[in-house]
């Protein structure tokens, strides 16, 4: 279970990130993870408000996750007390999340009933 452990805020893209930690004990799929800023949700604008994480990365338990305002290449990396950290950029050259005053929101994905079904076809 991928969740929000941390929010540095800044005037700075490349200064600015969320940080994700799977606090599950299986391995999780970051794809398909959205953040949401709470004030996209309630005025609509989700897309300027938002990240959708698209990258098929499966984050051991325990791992991190750091979502990058600024730019950059998607990899892995370790922090200074050696845990692993799977580094995402979101490209933009201004802050996102330094305009948010609400809190922000962890989606994630659901198994829907036609994928079940297709795997069961399957075998």
């Amino acid at each position: 279970m991928i969740r929000i452990v941390g929010v540095q805020r800044s005037e700075s893209a490349e200064r600015e990130f969320v940080l994700l930690q799977n606090q599950g004990s299986l391995r999780a799929a970051l794809r398909g993870h959205m953040l949401v800023a709470d004030e996209a949700l309630r005025t609509g604008d989700v897309l300027r408000g938002s990240h959708l994480f698209t990258d098929d990365v499966l984050v051991p338990a325990g791992m991190y996750v750091i979502l990058i305002s600024g730019a950059g290449t998607p990899r892995w990396g370790k922090t200074r007390d050696g845990a692993h950290v799977y580094h995402v950029y979101m490209n933009q050259t201004r802050p996102l999340w330094s305009r948010c005053d609400l809190p922000l929101h962890l989606l994630h994905t659901q198994h829907s009933y036609s994928e079940r079904t297709e795997g069961l076809l399957m075998r």
